[in-house]
């Protein structure tokens, strides 16, 4: 009896082990760079006022890519949000999340979260500062990160934040 425990415990051992591998985790021969293109020669003038026409924008100017997920933006007061997470000379590395608010028509919370991005550059959301970017025509922020920290993603960096500030400003 003990011994058909046994054996049927490391026969469950051995299928659960084998079921949680990372799967083919091979190491490439040949590195790839993934650059996405960036160009502040993009005008925003093509692109409506609105998180649609942001992301478009950004997707042209900025080479934002993949599809974004919906994110739930109602805690923060703003009308739609989306997040992006894509490579930019790394994998994975960049991750942005974008939230259009209603400005003729904020709520409390609305106003609380973009007065303290405008102030301090950050909100705080159960008890943690998240950094943010709010654009130059007051109805659009942004959450940026970018693990990568070489001197092009610093430079890429700077030119997402200048092409988000000035949309539609």
């Amino acid at each position: 009896m003990k011994k058909n425990l046994l054996i049927s415990a490391a026969l469950i051992m051995c299928l659960m082990f084998t079921s949680c591998g990372a799967g083919n985790v091979g190491v490439s021969s040949s590195p790839k760079k993934a650059s996405s293109p960036v160009s502040s020669e993009v005008s925003d003038k093509s692109f409506g006022d609105s998180l649609d026409g942001l992301k478009a924008y950004m997707k042209k100017a900025a080479g934002f890519s993949g599809t974004p997920t919906n994110m739930r933006a109602d805690f923060i007061g703003a009308e739609k949000g989306i997040k992006y997470i894509f490579s930019h000379n790394g994998k994975n590395n960049v991750t942005v999340e974008l939230y259009s608010f209603d400005t003729s028509n904020l709520s409390d919370s609305a106003e609380k979260v973009i007065d303290s991005v405008k102030s301090d550059g950050y909100f705080t959301i159960m008890d943690k500062n998240i950094n943010a970017v709010m654009s130059d025509s007051g109805k659009y922020m942004m959450i940026y990160t970018n693990s990568s920290t070489d001197d092009d993603n610093k430079a890429y960096d700077k030119n997402v934040l200048k092409l988000f500030k000035g949309f539609k400003a």
